[in-house]
């Protein structure tokens, strides 16, 4: 069975009072896709840079058309087949090395992933798939069901480089907004901080970087997908490596996961 999804993995929302109004009602938010099931997804990435002095502006887009394969469910996690089908990169012309770099690691990269029910996600190493040596990414729903207007908090630490070890903390507020059509749609809206510390770096690097995130999600309670991702990135960064020329950039990433539907 193929299903589309908006995100890298589907939210299954679980009604926890069904008998109550629907404002008061609450709902369990994990990761339970079902065995077989192969989830189509579309990205979208826009990057803009702006640089040096006098300041030079940069940009380009990404586009990403990926498939997990669910492999099994098992207590408390999922194993899937994650298969990159196409990457495109625009300008076509245009040398834009963040996004090429992008391209090369992701374009018809297969790898085998293990998601918790809390979103927190390992990235199989090795012939023999031993999760929790590779990649890790961290949980983002909340551990407890939610009722509208509800709040949770997750610290998160992400990479700021494809090439490199550097990594910059997040701390985001993701909140239910409202639900919709007898409950059947959920709306959550999120926003954080960035930041980061290079001297965490080494090499004498010095320099801070910090931002703000800030987004959407849809979610289709009767799939149990979240049909719908919009989220902005906006950083900035002053960074003086070791013998070299200070750096002054800003940066802004705009992203879009879309549900792709049909075979």
């Amino acid at each position: 069975m193929i299903r589309g999804v908006g995100g890298l993995l589907p939210l299954f929302l679980v009604c926890g009072l069904a008998g109550a109004p629907l404002l008061a009602q609450t709902v369990t938010l994990k990761i339970a896709p079902p065995a077989g099931d192969t989830l189509r997804m579309q990205l979208e990435q826009r990057f803009e840079m702006e640089s040096g002095d006098p300041p030079e502006t940069m940009s380009g887009e990404m586009r990403v058309w990926t498939r997990a394969i669910v492999l099994r469910r098992a207590h408390g996690y999922t194993d899937l087949l994650s298969v990159t089908d196409s990457v495109r990169v625009f300008p076509s012309n245009v040398a834009l090395r963040p996004l090429r770099e992008a391209q090369r690691a992701l374009e018809g990269r297969t790898v085998r992933l293990r998601v918790d029910e809390s979103g927190g996600m390992n990235v199989g190493a090795g012939s023999g798939d031993v999760f929790g040596v590779g990649t890790q990414m961290p949980s983002m729903l909340p551990p407890h069901p939610v009722a509208v207007g509800h709040t949770w908090v997750r610290d998160m630490r992400v990479p700021l480089s494809t090439s490199g070890p550097s990594t910059a903390d997040v701390r985001t507020t993701f909140r239910l907004d409202s639900l919709a059509g007898r409950g059947a749609v959920a709306y959550v809206s999120f926003h954080g901080a960035v930041t980061h510390d290079h001297a965490q770096d080494g090499a004498g690097t010095v320099g801070k970087t910090f931002g703000t995130i800030e987004g959407t999600m849809q979610v289709d309670r009767r799939l149990g997908w979240i049909t719908d991702s919009q989220m902005v990135v906006s950083v900035v960064s002053d960074v003086h490596p070791l013998g070299r020329p200070p750096i002054h950039a800003r940066m802004r990433i705009i992203q879009s996961l879309m549900e792709l539907v049909g075979n």
